[in-house]
């Protein structure tokens, strides 16, 4: 009967911590939503995996519960009947049975997948976070409630650690020390974020290094429980697999310290733990962890302002105001009343920041346009050729005339009817600072100037695009358009009172979405062959243009020295023809013989002569000289005697 009432007693308190882990949960996941930072993550994780732990020691404590219930019976019908059963008892109990396979298998099981999942946590969350800051806006209020959940979490943890200490409910000491650690975590995580607030962002680097330290330890020492468990001899009473002795170590380090202080005492060799001094830090613990948290919460009230930075304070919730303006606290210390009486805002006004718009991640390799350049990007609408011609010229106006970059867009807008679109994809960073003489515009004026600051960019980016073409942006016109876009954000911004100044604007990674990319380079890889046909048309042309109009040259130049030659010629011919003409009435004799020896020696060049030997003697023989010489003498002819035959 004691029995069955301890275990019900468990078995309500493992539903009670069940139903406040999950409790739990949900509060960290709504803190997370509210303030970003991944320690409150990895904590909403923790607490998430202490869910099905809890739930499978609720199943454990209901069929011991069970198992209890079924002996009363059985030994009911024992007095009743008078005999005890020979049957096995094992067959009849149930309950007993279902929880000897929730031991063997149920437990190993779910302590292998709860081990598994925190050794993977560790490694993707040391894999994301390495190298990359913890970026939030940290927020003093919230450690608030974090304080609040540390305490009730610890109240909670003790009490069911003061109910393990019965014999029936030991198993119960697991999630006692599962929620302690839950509480330790909880503080550690308020005390970071305070910690950053007051810019030590390295305490909050360290604590989450420490959580994912602890959190490895635990899968390990889990995963090794659930292997010592398999050569653990039958009957020996063992600790359950998930009563992790790191976790007993930090929830409960009142029942360790005793034990470490025996461990002391045997290396210095005498009872250094009945010292005044041992003695005196540990009387007054909690006395001096007081006033280290009286001192930390008195250092709110120091504001430490950078060379770089300007800053107002505020006492109740309104900026500290002198001759009626508000204050504004150069670079030094300054005081103020502790938090959350007096508070400080302070920001960079010396220095350049940027804004992103158009994608959001981490960049790629940007390669090709294929391949993805950030890891999300937005697709902007923008005109098309057809129609952004005339649009994008009016735009390129405002370079060089003085006419606002509004009224181009809506000249540019009154072209057509309507608009063909396309879309494009690409980051568009701005440069900006915080101006120092509107500063209290842009801390008082807007909740969120950076927020308002990338719908600017976005609106008038998008007002811009609607009237460019696609091409106008790829090629050498990008300049001009980032130059006309920060003229514009920065009207705008002045229009709304942001109090910055844009400093540059330049298009980044600019290209057509991922899905459509091949699609479009192989739209323009056939634009570049229709342009590489046009020019080899006209290399062609000029090239045939050129050697026919050569061709055409030498023919006529041909023609003309042909022309020239035989006009030359004929004229020539004509005065020999005179000249022969004299000569033959001169002496037509000397003419005739000279022709006729002349067509003789022509003849004669060629054809082979042979000397034949006549066997008549009475022929007469001719001796020919075939020597070369000059032209023939008239006096070897018998000119002489011819003329005088003549003469006489």
């Amino acid at each position: 009967m004691e029995d069955k009432n301890r275990f019900k007693k468990g078995f309500q308190t493992a539903l009670a911590a069940c139903l406040f882990q999950i409790v739990l949960a949900l509060i960290f996941y709504f803190l997370f939503t509210r303030v970003k930072s991944p320690l409150i993550l990895l904590e909403t994780f923790h607490v998430l995996i202490g869910i099905p732990i809890f739930a499978i020691f609720l199943l454990v404590f209901h069929q011991r519960y069970r198992e209890s219930l079924e002996k009363e019976e059985v030994e009911e019908l024992t007095k009743r009947e008078g005999r005890i059963f020979q049957d096995d008892e094992s067959t009849i109990l149930i309950s007993r049975v279902r929880l000897r396979h929730t031991e063997k298998w149920a437990m190993p099981i779910l302590g292998f997948l709860v081990s598994s999942a925190l050794i993977y946590v560790v490694f993707r969350a040391l894999s994301y976070f390495r190298g990359r800051p913890i970026d939030y806006e940290a927020n003093l209020a919230i450690c608030f409630p974090l304080i609040g959940l540390t305490f009730v979490i610890f109240v909670f943890s003790r009490y069911i650690l003061g109910m393990s200490k019965e014999k029936q409910l030991n198993d119960l000491s697991a999630m006692g020390t599962y929620l302690g650690v839950n509480a330790l975590f909880t503080f550690l995580i308020a005390i970071s974020i305070a910690f950053r607030y007051f810019n030590l962002i390295k305490v909050e680097w360290f604590v989450f290094y420490a959580l994912l330290f602890f959190l490895m330890l635990a899968g390990i020492e889990y995963l090794l429980n659930i292997l010592v468990s398999f050569y653990r001899t039958t009957g020996t009473k063992s600790r359950t697999f998930f009563d992790s002795r790191i976790y007993y170590f930090l929830s409960t380090p009142e029942e360790v310290i005793p034990s470490f202080s025996e461990i002391v005492d045997v290396q210095f060799g005498f009872r250094i733990t009945q010292t005044w001094f041992y003695q005196f830090v540990k009387n007054r613990m909690v006395p001096l962890f007081m006033l280290w948290a009286f001192l930390l919460y008195i250092l709110t009230s120091i504001v430490i302002v950078q060379p770089y930075e300007k800053a107002f304070i505020e006492f109740l919730g309104k900026p500290i105001s002198e001759k009626g303006e508000p204050k504004l606290f150069g670079p030094g210390l300054h005081l103020k009343f502790p938090f959350p009486i007096g508070k400080s805002k302070i920001y960079d006004v010396d220095r350049i920041k940027r804004v992103r718009v158009g994608v959001r991640g981490e960049e790629g390799e940007r390669v090709l346009w294929t391949e993805r350049h950030y890891e999300e990007e937005f697709n902007w609408i923008i005109a098309s050729q057809e129609i952004a011609t005339i649009s994008s010229s009016l735009l390129l106006e405002k370079a060089d005339s003085s006419a606002p970059a509004n009224e181009l867009v809506g000249r540019a807008g009154e072209t057509s009817e309507t608009v063909p679109i396309n879309f494009l994809a690409g980051a568009i960073w701005v440069y900006y600072k915080i101006n120092s003489a509107d500063l209290f515009d842009y801390a008082y004026k807007h909740s969120e100037p950076e927020r308002v600051l990338d719908g600017i960019i976005y609106n008038q980016f998008t007002k811009m695009v609607m009237n460019v073409d696609f091409f106008d942006i790829l090629n050498a016109n990008r300049l001009p358009l980032a130059n006309i876009l920060k003229e514009n954000v920065q009207d705008e911004a002045d229009k709304k009172e942001l109090g910055v100044e844009i400093i540059s604007v330049s298009f980044e990674s600019i290209h057509p979405p991922l899905d459509v990319a091949p699609s479009f380079e192989k739209v323009v890889g056939a634009m570049e062959k229709k342009e590489a046909s046009i020019l080899g048309a006209e290399a062609y042309s000029n090239r045939d243009l050129t050697l026919v109009d050569y061709a055409a040259l030498i023919i006529k130049v041909r023609a003309e020295s042909y022309k020239l030659i035989r006009t030359l010629e004929s004229e020539a011919r004509g005065e020999e023809f005179k000249k022969k003409l004299e000569a033959y009435r001169e002496n037509p004799l000397i003419f005739k013989y000279r022709y006729y020896l002349k067509t003789l020696d022509n003849s004669l060049i060629s054809p082979k002569k042979y000397i034949v030997i006549s066997p008549d003697s009475n022929r007469d023989v001719i001796i020919m000289d075939m020597q070369k010489g000059s032209l023939p003498d008239i006096f070897p002819l018998g000119l002489e005697t011819e003329r005088g035959k003549q003469g006489g």
